[in-house]
């Protein structure tokens, strides 16, 4: 077996449609991409908010991009609003696309607000505005429209949890504000057959804080108390809730406030009736932990997004987990800079898709992951999280709220604009292909590897067994050993490996034996003999007349009959064959005895 390092000068290869890649969008100086929707024509919708470089007007953008991460179109929203930045997205019934913001007063003020938009071109169908002070942060399906969760402004102080239920035209059916003093902010929802509404949330007193699970009926009442989990004195948040299979809760958050002083990711397991029954948080050492998404699968598997802003912030990771807890894998991805995170995970075919922020120093590009079933993103190797698991027991109270009665909003104009992005794609595909300029050869033969594909910054390494490199010519290989010669490319980079092996059959090609011959002296198919491709060790042919009459023979591979008996032509006819000869065949020296007839023609 020989090993060569191939020092090449590289080219770079043209890219190639990729199903998993890691691709970042630059629109302006900072760029973020906080939700993604999936359509059904295979394309995605990233949405979010760009700023100038040392400019205080922030916009909105929504960016469509196709199935391989190429950009199909970009587009900015600016209303009266200094400020404005997408929060969610969501595919209506309609195939429209309604999308929750931000759009900040001149007091700094955040009007929560929702729009929807076509997803051809980004053209608005309706925006709606609330009039008081609040957001609305995540968008979550109804059995008849569409529930938005946020937090309400009481006072500076004072936030109450907020859901609103709007149509598919956006207008307001019902809304419900309650909390105590303090913060309160509800996250995702979801509604069960029955209409009963399941919501996370948390609040937030001073110095500490619970996670809750607020339940609504299909007025938007609220059902029963609000329940609060924490544990011990952390500051502990839930955002996010996903159905179990045999009945009960999954939620997600993070909890702050243990002795190494990171936050730490955490999952809550409850029953129907929102009583604990397990608990656990993810950790990295030194590195604060949150939970921004939570998907449901099949046979109740979930996915999370796991992300924290800042340097201690946690890298753009995904993790797969059961209803157990346990984990069945987790990935950190690379993004092109050193502050990578992810918003939000959707499902995509037979893998996922997530969005976020890629930084490098003070800029920030959106950042858009593809990744396998297996959180796998082609070329672009993501590294294991090295999260560990520990179980908690969280206390569990419960909370009986005030509720605020008004909630007015208005119609609002916005200015859609056509611009422009730049797309990225972080890692490069490993392209390793190559070809053999053989497939079969004889024993002790040569043939020329030709390479396809060289990608910049790849290294390339190529395994050969059955074979030598021409030590004065790149690239050829000569037979050396045994009855196939097995070439295996090998490329890495940036943790990846790409491979690709190809085999050449020694001694394989067919021996032929042609079924006539003309011997007329004008130098073509003038003798018969088998042709051999590779050469044989000894050889024994023999040629008799129909009636058994012995008309030639040689033990000379080389020579073949001429067509004389007795020194004279022998007549037009069919003969008999026979030869005995003894060869390396796919690398194995045998014995083989063929026969047929072969016609003489004058």
């Amino acid at each position: 077996m020989k090993n060569i390092l191939l020092a090449l000068f590289l080219l770079p290869a043209l890219l190639a449609a990729q199903d998993q890649y890691i691709k970042t969008y630059d629109h302006y100086f900072t760029d973020r991409a906080n939700a993604i929707e999936v359509l059904p024509n295979g394309r995605m919708v990233l949405v979010g908010a760009t700023v100038l470089q040392n400019s205080s007007q922030q916009v909105m953008m929504v960016l469509m991009v196709e199935e391989d991460g190429q950009i199909a179109w970009t587009r900015t929203y600016t209303a009266e609003a200094p400020r404005a930045e997408a929060l969610d997205v969501f595919r209506a019934n309609d195939g429209n696309l309604i999308i929750t913001y931000d759009a900040f007063n001149s007091a700094g003020e955040a009007k929560a607000s929702w729009m929807k938009i076509k997803p051809a071109d980004g053209s608005v169908v309706w925006n709606k505005r609330a009039l008081p002070s609040c957001r609305l942060i995540r968008i979550s399906p109804l059995q008849d429209g569409y529930l938005l969760t946020g937090d309400y402004v009481i006072s500076p102080t004072d936030r109450d949890a907020l859901a609103v239920k709007i149509n598919e035209s956006g207008d307001l059916v019902w809304f419900n504000i309650f909390g105590e003093p303090g913060y309160e902010q509800l996250g995702e929802g979801w509604q069960d057959a029955q209409g009963l509404i399941h919501c996370a949330g948390y609040h937030i007193e001073t110095n500490e804080s619970q996670g809750i699970y607020a339940k609504f009926n299909a007025a938007g009442d609220l059902v029963g108390t609000i329940l609060r989990y924490s544990i011990g004195d952390n500051t502990d948040l839930l955002s996010h809730i996903a159905p179990l299979d045999n009945g009960g809760f999954l939620f997600a958050g993070n909890s702050q406030g243990f002795t190494d002083g990171n936050a730490r990711a955490w999952t809550l397991t409850t029953d129907d009736a929102g009583n604990v029954k397990t608990s656990f948080t993810y950790g990295i050492s030194g590195k604060h932990i949150g939970v921004t998404d939570l998907i449901g699968l099949p046979g109740d598997q979930f996915v999370l997004s796991l992300g924290r802003p800042g340097n201690s912030g946690t890298p753009a990771t995904l993790i797969k987990i059961n209803a157990n807890n346990d984990m069945l894998w987790q990935n950190t991805y690379k993004g092109d800079g050193a502050n990578n995170m992810l918003w939000q995970v959707e499902s995509y075919d037979d893998g996922f898709v997530s969005a976020g922020v890629s930084g490098a120093g003070t800029q920030t590009n959106m950042l858009l992951a593809r990744t396998d079933r297996n959180g796998k993103s082609g070329d672009c190797c993501p590294a294991a999280a090295g999260l560990k698991r520990e179980t908690v027991s969280p206390d569990q109270s419960t909370m009986v709220p005030n509720e605020t009665t008004v909630f007015l909003t208005e119609n609002v104009v916005s200015t859609v604009s056509e611009e422009s992005s730049l797309m990225q794609t972080v890692c490069q595909p490993i392209e390793v292909d190559f070809q053999i300029a053989d497939s079969t050869l004889c024993p002790g033969e040569c043939t020329q590897i030709i390479f396809l594909s060289n990608a910049a910054g790849v290294e390339y390494t190529m395994t050969i067994v059955g074979a030598d490199p021409a030590p004065d010519i790149p690239g050829r290989i000569c037979h050396t050993e045994g009855g196939q010669i097995i070439v295996t490319r090998t490329g890495a980079f940036n943790g990846c490996q790409n491979e690709l092996t190809k085999t050449v059959e020694i001694g394989a090609k067919d021996d032929m034996f042609p079924n006539a011959f003309t011997p007329n002296g004008d130098g073509a198919n003038d003798v018969f003999r088998p042709i051999y491709p590779c050469e044989v060790v000894a050889s024994k042919l023999q040629v008799y007349s129909r009636w058994g009459e012995k008309v030639f023979e040689t033990v000379n591979p080389d020579q073949g009959w001429d067509g004389k008996y007795n020194n004279l032509d022998a007549p037009s006819d069919v003969y008999i064959w026979r030869v005995e000869y003894e060869a390396i065949r796919s690398g194995q020296q045998s014995t083989f005895i063929q026969s047929g007839d072969v016609t003489l023609v004058r």
